[in-house]
């Protein structure tokens, strides 16, 4: 009777040292979060690499915690480390847009915009009326020269949320460069009021369209 009351007692332990190596991921995981929002970057990827290591319980997600990784190596300037984080962050979750925004997000930065572009479609498939998505690739568009395609999406954006103020001041270029000053004039006076910050440098693109 000694020898199983002592054996269970061993296998308590074992399951009990078990439970904190992964509560003790997820420790780590809330104190990358934290250094992460307080933009304390370096802190923060030392936390979730020891997250990552440790591993998490299921109460966090991989995904998640990829996708973290994946931000706090952006932000320190680490483009390539950033996009295989947010690549895993992807094949761990492939319904949450984010995933395929945070993925796209490192493409355009590397100069990669059809890689981002079919990103970017690939996650309005899940949900055809994220703003900012739409947004985002509208803005593809003018890059590319295609500008009533861009003006489409621009629109589709601002049916879904209309005080959003860079879609107003994309959008304004874009029926410029169409030849529509008049929608172009207004669409960019609305995005002044919606506090569009970079409406001035938008106002000097608009008046080159007309001087062409």
């Amino acid at each position: 009777m000694k020898k199983i009351i002592i054996l269970l007692f061993t296998l308590s332990l074992a399951f009990f040292s078990f439970g904190c190596q992964k509560n003790q991921g997820d420790e780590f995981f809330t104190e990358g979060s934290e250094a992460y929002a307080e933009g304390d970057y370096e802190t923060a990827l030392e936390k979730f690499e020891s997250a990552l290591e440790a591993g998490i319980s299921d109460k966090i997600s991989y995904s998640d915690l990829y996708a973290y990784l994946g931000g706090a190596e952006l932000e320190l300037g680490n483009l390539e480390k950033a996009q295989e984080y947010y690549q895993s962050a992807l094949d761990e979750d492939d319904t949450d847009v984010r995933n395929y925004v945070n993925l796209a997000i490192t493409y355009r930065q590397g100069g990669d915009n059809l890689s981002a572009k079919e990103l970017y479609l690939q996650a309005l498939e899940i949900d055809p009326d994220y703003a900012e998505l739409n947004s985002s690739l509208g803005s593809l568009y003018i890059l590319e020269g295609d500008a009533p395609a861009a003006i489409e999406y621009f629109e589709k954006a601002l049916k879904s949320d209309p005080d959003l103020a860079v879609a107003w001041g994309n959008a304004a270029l874009a029926y410029a460069q169409t030849g529509d000053f008049e929608t172009a004039d207004k669409y960019l006076e609305t995005s002044v009021k919606k506090g569009y910050e970079n409406a001035e440098t938008i106002r000097e693109m608009i008046e080159k369209e007309k001087n062409r």
